[in-house]
């Protein structure tokens, strides 16, 4: 696997370089990663009105600020990075609960969706909460990026109906009623099937090759992922 230059290097790789492509590579993580950072706050036991405002926040300080000084290369797991990160954020926020709240010009997320991602503060540890999110916005991505995939062979009408035997298990429908709707054999949708995950997974490992800064560490980050979503 080819590994690409993706947002999280091109940010590792901007110290004291353009400060215009950085800012757009941070933004960029922020805007994908959101659900995570905003379920970690709502997690770590803020309202939900503080949360959104403590993520805008955080958002905001962290495209503007200077992350890079911090980011270690050598651990440059994008998922660890952004955690220590929010909990530092928050914890200068708490000893400082006199400051001025920003944000009074326009949001870097749309507020508006926070109410998908939104969660009892109570729901589950935060760590785990984030990580949830974090997987799942993971494979969300892989997952479009495979059926853009399909799409462009004029095949996204099959993808969708194969889609349920992707993540895990086998489809609820029965592959040959699946072949019926597609027009095709159940032994070909059985191929499709097979392919498709072995797709999946190498659109899995693209995605997880973005937020990591070292491809050795790709395998292991995936292979914890994938442990988060299948122990939900």
């Amino acid at each position: 696997m080819l590994f690409p230059e993706t947002a999280w290097t091109r940010v590792l790789q901007g110290r004291g370089g353009d400060e215009g492509a950085t800012a757009r590579a941070l933004e960029d993580l922020c805007r994908q990663y959101w659900p995570a950072i905003y379920s970690y706050v709502r997690a770590l036991g803020l309202a939900k009105e503080e949360a959104e405002d403590a993520a805008q926040d955080f958002v905001s300080e962290f495209m503007l600020g200077d992350p890079l000084q911090r980011a270690d290369p050598e651990r440059g797991r994008l998922r660890s990075y952004i955690k220590q990160s929010v909990r530092h954020f928050l914890a200068k926020r708490h000893r400082d609960d006199s400051r001025q709240k920003r944000g009074g010009g326009q949001s870097p997320v749309p507020l508006e969706d926070a109410e998908r991602f939104d969660a009892p503060a109570i729901a589950a540890p935060p760590d785990e909460t984030y990580d949830r999110e974090w997987a799942w916005t993971v494979m969300e991505r892989a997952m479009a990026s495979l059926r853009e995939s399909y799409a462009s062979r004029g095949k996204g009408a099959v993808f969708d109906l194969i889609k349920p035997a992707l993540a895990g298990g086998d489809s609820l429908k029965p592959y040959a009623a699946i072949g019926l709707s597609a027009g095709v054999s159940e032994a070909q949708i059985k191929l499709e099937v097979h392919r498709a995950r072995r797709r999946l997974g190498d659109s899995l490992r693209r995605e997880v090759a973005a937020t990591v800064a070292v491809e050795t560490d790709v395998e292991a980050e995936l292979r914890y992922l994938l442990t988060v979503l299948t122990h939900e």
